[in-house]
């Protein structure tokens, strides 16, 4: 089962950098695998944003693209089943929630830790992060791993999908719909790409601050509750794919073209979600895949 997850001030970084918060992923060579052909997608970039190289137990899985102030991901970039060099696919996963020191303190460990009750209360962790109690909102949302668990391929790049940094809350309903299209990209693709890398990158938008909507609805410690979910597949220059999803249960949205009724998602190509993200974020380009997942000259 795909069991996707719940999900500020922008921290002022001292210069240089170090460790796995970047000011670029490019600074970072052991987190260029995740992007199709070594770069990065194009356009996203925002004021209160971060760069975040995945590592858990010192080993980089994935990326992600971090907004500090609704303390939820921009997006996560990923390769299907991964395994780090050297590793084995191993059993079972650590579900634990974590965290990213760096975010809180700039000298801290690269890796990520354990979101203990001493950290949910960290005032400095809480103006950044989504650390409310796991079961706040059960009843009526789920929470979304944008990596999600389940696509990765070793005990440790299972765990390490298990950041509030990976993390957001969506309705109910709507993870039920989005679970499926996920299940049906992923369906179609896996043939196609043998011997192929996949790779995956991830991602929600957010509404307009004066239509914002939070989990809970007051104090720090809380997330975003996103408007769009998206997610684009790029499998080795061969072929590619996108799916978008609306993650609100009232209204429709209308957007370059594309009308998305409640929690109803969509499939396209990833050219179209796109153009799609341009007219929704106000973004004059927006290039998910090098090249639009063109094979490699």
């Amino acid at each position: 089962m795909l069991h996707l997850a719940l999900l500020a001030a922008l921290w002022c970084w001292p210069t240089p950098l170090r460790g796995d918060v970047v000011a670029r992923f490019q600074d970072l060579p052991s987190c260029l695998p995740f992007f199709y052909q070594g770069e990065p997608p194009a356009g996203f970039v925002g004021g209160s944003q971060v760069h975040v190289c995945q590592r858990l137990s010192g080993t980089v899985y994935y990326a992600t693209l971090f907004d500090t102030y609704g303390r939820l991901p921009v997006y996560s970039a990923f390769l299907y089943k991964y395994r780090a060099p050297g590793e084995t696919r191993g059993t079972g996963v650590d579900r634990s929630w974590k965290y990213e020191p760096q975010l809180a303190d700039p000298r801290a460990n690269s890796s990520m830790a354990e979101l203990t009750e001493t950290v949910r209360t960290d005032a400095v962790v809480r103006r950044n992060q989504a650390v409310v109690a796991e079961g706040a909102g059960r009843q009526m949302y789920v929470k979304v791993l944008l990596n999600a668990a389940n696509m990765q391929g070793s005990r440790g790049s299972r765990s390490a999908a298990y950041t509030v940094t990976n993390a957001l809350a969506v309705p109910r309903p709507f993870y039920h719909h989005w679970k499926g299209g996920l299940k049906g990209v992923l369906g179609r693709l896996k043939g196609q790409c043998q011997g192929a890398d996949l790779h995956l990158v991830s991602g929600a938008v957010r509404s307009p601050r004066r239509e914002e909507k939070w989990l809970p609805a007051k104090g720090k410690g809380r997330g975003a509750l996103p408007l769009l979910l998206w997610a684009a597949f790029c499998c080795g220059g061969r072929t590619s794919e996108a799916l978008l999803g609306h993650a609100r249960g009232s209204g429709s949205l209308t957007m370059s073209g594309l009308t998305l009724g409640p929690y109803e998602t969509k499939n396209m190509p990833v050219a179209q979600l796109e153009e799609v993200l341009v007219a929704r974020m106000g973004r004059s380009r927006i290039q998910i895949f090098k090249d639009g997942c063109a094979p490699a000259a």
